[in-house]
């Protein structure tokens, strides 16, 4: 939900405008020396290393905006005092992470993830050890960036895109007869790059929300930043009740959260598709870092109906075997709003696009194509009836109706999935 700026935001954005006219009417300083935090142990801050790693810098970097002020990372670590983010500007995404060191548990499945991640970094940077049992701060931020680009990369095989499909002057997008619009900008047709800033503590995270958001909320937040076109996810490992703290299960959350910000932004965001999709997607990419990890969407005042069942193969099989209780497709693919919608519609959403994935790759290009960047002649938004707009783009992409639906995905589900 995206919420008007509070009047706190606006002072801090006056503050900020005068501290930027203050400092252009002073000579710049002897650059200052860097606090050892801020020298990552593993590239040393040498450019040579960054640009092997594929990071374009270690910041000051561009964070978004208050009103019409854009904010930098600079801003907010002034703002966040005595909290030590780590700031990393990759291809496709500007991150800030403040995260503790995380000693990796003796379980062989994490420490097998951790140690294959790692040896991947140790690729491009070196002086990583790939077996490492430790993850210091530093480690963690190069593992998110790592993440984040993984999920990019995933999201534009699954669309059929490359980086040179979209428009890369965001100033010159002009209206072309006949040509398929793309959006406004080159990441995924955003203007520009999606933002991760993840926390430590709760209250330097709802700190942050309130000055810069103009809202206070105990949950992972995603905004949309419209005068910089750019897409944020923030979240602190205190929120869910403390189960972020485990490392697998917000790099889960990250993936839930991230991949629902790739699908927003993608031919550029001007309205919200349906809560099946967006939701569905979601669980799909998360499940995919481990299943036994989920997240939920949910309002502050409407907690998600969430369970430990992490199993969906055989629990889907069996509500679709037994007759079980959950929303037919007609119905689930209307919803608006994710406040109401059962554990039981969870696994269902997440089962029924996992479903439309499995078949050829051009049908689900075809269908996010149709219902995700709508436009009129004059490349004006349209979002008029979106749910017609979804039913259609079904019957076009994969030759079925919205009555047909259930009875097809019913019969994959129970040739695919386990009993148990």
């Amino acid at each position: 939900m995206k919420l008007v700026h509070t009047a706190v935001a606006w002072l801090l954005a006056l503050a900020m405008a005068g501290a930027a006219l203050a400092q252009a009417a002073t000579p710049t300083p002897k650059e200052e020396k860097l606090p050892k935090w801020r020298i990552d142990p593993y590239t040393r801050n040498e450019p040579e290393a960054l640009a092997k790693a594929g990071y374009v810098s270690f910041g000051p970097l561009p964070f978004g905006h208050v009103g019409v002020n854009p904010v930098q990372s600079s801003h907010i670590d002034e703002f966040s005092q005595f909290v030590q983010i780590l700031w990393i500007e990759t291809r496709h995404f500007r991150l800030g992470i403040n995260l503790p060191k995380w000693t990796v548990p003796f379980d062989p499945e994490t420490r097998a993830k951790i140690r294959k991640e790692l040896e991947r970094l140790a690729e491009k940077i070196p002086r990583i050890d790939p077996k490492a049992k430790v993850l210091d701060p530093w480690l963690r931020a190069h593992l998110f960036a790592q993440r984040v680009e993984d999920i990019y990369d995933e999201f534009q095989k699954l669309s059929g895109t490359k980086d040179e499909d979209w428009p890369q002057d965001p100033d010159k997008v002009v209206i072309s007869p006949g040509a398929r619009y793309m959006g406004q900008g080159p990441f995924l047709g955003m203007k520009d790059k999606y933002l991760l800033l993840l926390w430590d503590k709760e209250g330097s995270h709802r700190g942050f929300m309130k000055a810069y958001l103009g809202r206070d909320s105990r949950f992972g937040q995603r905004w949309h930043f419209k005068e910089t076109s750019s897409l944020l996810y923030t979240v602190s490992i205190e929120s869910e009740e403390g189960r972020l703290k485990h490392d697998t299960a917000l790099h889960g959350n990250v993936a839930f959260n991230v991949s629902q910000n790739l699908l927003d932004g993608f031919r550029f965001y001007s309205y919200d598709l349906p809560v099946w999709i967006r939701e569905g997607l979601g669980h799909w990419f998360e499940r995919r870092v481990d299943p036994k990890w989920n997240t939920f969407d949910q309002n502050e005042g409407s907690p998600a109906d969430m369970k430990n069942t992490w199993k969906w193969e055989p629990y889907t099989r069996n509500l679709v075997v037994t007759g079980g209780k959950f929303a037919p497709f007609a119905e689930a693919f209307t919803w608006r709003d994710f406040g109401k919608i059962t554990f039981n519609d969870h696994v269902a959403i997440w089962s029924r696009i996992d479903w439309l994935l499995q078949q050829e790759p051009e049908r689900w290009q075809n269908f996010l194509f149709e219902i995700k960047g709508r436009v009129t002649k004059d490349w004006k938004p349209d979002q008029e009836d979106l749910v017609g707009a979804t039913r259609e783009a079904l019957q076009k992409a994969y030759g079925f109706s919205v009555l047909q639906f259930d009875q097809k995905w019913g019969e994959w589900v129970r040739a695919t999935y386990p009993a148990q």
